[in-house]
């Protein structure tokens, strides 16, 4: 049964049918992939905007509340400007409340899982601004540096060897005491959907000094992210977004 909450929700993204909600962002996954796949699970239909890199530089980003992106404007106007408040937003729309279940135990659980995400993603997170602007770490602009690649591959690797290891226990633990298919239960849920995408991340080879294999480690953590593609809802996201 569908809880007032979940119906306000899904009012505010769906509005009176006349508009869409327009989720905004470049032409990568990125923090708006967790929301489109949310989106999708619960069967509300977006706009997917792509900002070229120009419009960004030249006028979108001065445009922006927050000077970033993404943004989700509502069919009533009103802008969303956080990935992880978009992505509460739509899971509290799911009409069968488990995507973000009302009830406080298992909200919980959901928040602690999504609370280990943002520690992981803040412990890589000067990886990547470490390689894009150096001197903000006290070190020269890159092209003076002449050993940012060898301290770069350093970084990474202990990353992959300390950091990430770490986490990726946390999250086989979580899998475990929960004794579901999914990190918090039997249930998917945001905080899977916004797990997958980051962890995801690492095993693309995308990252310099990040070998596709790093989590192969790791079988219940595969095994995991093998049951989100699986989910029915994600799957047909994933088939549609590949036939385009």
């Amino acid at each position: 049964m569908s809880s007032s909450t979940s119906n306000t929700a899904r009012a505010l993204l769906l509005g009176d049918g006349t508009t869409r909600p327009k989720l905004e962002y470049f032409a990568i996954e990125g923090a708006a992939e967790p929301v489109r796949i949310a989106l999708s699970v619960v069967g509300i239909s977006f706009d997917d905007v792509t900002i070229p890199i120009a419009e960004w530089h030249s006028s979108k980003k001065a445009a922006t509340k927050h000077g970033q992106v993404p943004e989700l404007t509502l069919p009533d106007g009103r802008i969303v400007t956080d990935s992880m408040a978009m992505l509460r937003l739509v899971g509290e729309a799911d009409e069968e409340g488990k995507l973000y279940p009302q009830e406080i135990v298992a909200r919980t659980s959901v928040e602690s899982a999504l609370g280990l995400v943002g520690d992981l993603s803040r412990s890589w997170r000067p990886m990547i601004l470490m390689s894009m602007f150096p001197e903000a770490f006290g070190h020269p602009p890159k092209e003076e540096w002449a050993d940012a690649d060898a301290t770069m591959k350093r970084l990474r690797t202990g990353f992959v060897e300390k950091e990430l290891s770490r986490f990726m226990g946390y999250f086989t633990n979580m899998i475990t005491e929960n004794g579901g298919d999914f990190l918090t239960g039997e249930n998917l849920t945001i905080a899977d959907i916004a797990a997958y995408q980051t962890i995801n991340y690492f095993r693309k080879g995308i990252a310099d000094h990040v070998p596709k294999d790093c989590l192969d480690a790791y079988p219940e953590i595969l095994a995991w992210m093998g049951r989100v593609e699986e989910h029915p809802k994600v799957a047909a996201y994933k088939a549609s977004k590949a036939a385009k």
